[in-house]
């Protein structure tokens, strides 16, 4: 048997650097969905409205009265 012939047998498994990166990144990941939701939402009581419809206020998202107003 020459030393050319003998080759690894294939495995399906990746290098165990790509294994630690995944884990790595696994790691991160919950590390970040766990301080998100400890620090709450971003801005409570902010909703979205439909398309076309006044928001609660009266006013649309320019700050303008949408009847009645000041000319």
């Amino acid at each position: 048997m020459s030393p050319s012939s003998t080759k690894q047998p294939v495995t399906a498994l990746p290098s165990p650097l790509v294994l630690c990166f995944a884990a790595f990144l696994a790691a991160l990941f919950a590390v970040a969905f766990a301080a998100g939701r400890l620090a709450g939402p971003v801005a409570p009581g902010m909703h979205r409205t439909a398309p076309g419809t006044v928001p609660a206020g009266g006013r649309d998202t320019g700050g303008m009265p949408m009847r009645g107003g000041h000319r």
